[in-house]
């Protein structure tokens, strides 16, 4: 028999930050498409998309050195190294990525004092202050300054030693790490010390959601869902269909019989009168 490939269906997935990666990154980069970023191409496929002013970058990289897919970046000189990167790896859930491009097509139509702001560190205070607020926990068995969320399934994690700008850019090291997903699940995400506070919040908030999202899965990528994640079918699968179509059939299927005089009645007619009677009422 010729093989049919398996159609996939719309599962919603919950937590969002449990979903699975996608290596179709169209929905993140046609948001800097419609504000008017540049897409080209290299020979191996990788996409690349630059802001109208060469400051601002997005790369696309499916055919990469290493399992960081994507590369955010942003500098005030289109020719020198950027002022701040962003990265995430290849099992992000695209809906993260979504939302950081976002903000990023928002804060560059505002300006570079926007997207980039005063050049300084970050220190990131609002950002870990607010995860304590709601709930998060400093986590005392890492190295790092770690912030652990309520669930267990995110740490984010801030290096407070004095880090190389050349090797932050190069992608060796990086101020903020953010590690979810359970141990044989997790995905990373990054961003170096001088990303503007307001997009490392963006980033933060884009990370954690656990907004539940729709995506088309395969039984295949079912079983590549961590085992704490909620997968829900958005409508009955075929077989379902099925059943409820051939129940439908044997109930239709079934004779019915008229009701009798008495079926929906209430009460019990009195007897009928006799003619005789009858005529004595008439007198």
């Amino acid at each position: 028999m010729p093989y049919t490939p398996e159609k996939p269906h719309e599962y919603r997935i919950t937590p969002r930050y449990l979903a699975n990666g996608d290596a179709n990154g169209s929905p993140a980069i046609q948001r800097l498409l419609n504000a008017g970023w540049a897409l080209s191409k290299d020979e191996l496929a990788n996409t690349f998309v630059t802001a109208p002013d060469l400051r601002a970058r997005l790369a696309f990289l499916p055919e990469g050195e290493d399992s960081t897919l994507w590369k955010i970046s942003a500098g005030p000189d289109a020719f020198a190294p950027p002022q701040w990167l962003v990265t995430f790896d290849d099992r992000t859930p695209p809906e993260v990525i979504e939302d950081f491009t976002a903000a990023l097509t928002d804060a560059y139509a505002q300006g570079p004092e926007t997207y980039l702001g005063d050049g300084g560190l970050t220190s990131g205070a609002d950002t870990t202050l607010r995860l304590l607020t709601d709930g998060w926990r400093l986590n005392p068995t890492t190295p790092f300054l770690s912030y652990q969320s309520p669930d267990r399934l995110i740490q984010l994690h801030r290096r407070d030693n004095p880090l190389r700008h050349e090797a932050e850019m190069a992608g060796d090291t990086e101020r903020w790490l953010f590690e979810v997903g359970p141990p044989r699940g997790i995905w990373y995400a990054t961003a170096s010390s001088r990303l503007p506070e307001h997009l490392l919040q963006t980033l933060t908030t884009a990370v954690t959601d656990p907004v539940p999202v729709n995506q088309y899965l395969r039984r295949v990528d079912l079983e590549h869902l961590p085992s704490v994640a909620t997968a829900t079918p958005t409508a009955p699968s075929p077989l379902e269909v099925a059943r409820v179509r051939a129940a439908t059939s044997r109930s239709l299927s079934v004779p019915r019989t008229a009701p009798s005089a008495l079926a929906y009645s209430t009460t019990t007619r009195p007897p009928a009168l006799s003619q005789a009677a009858v005529a004595g009422r008439s007198r």
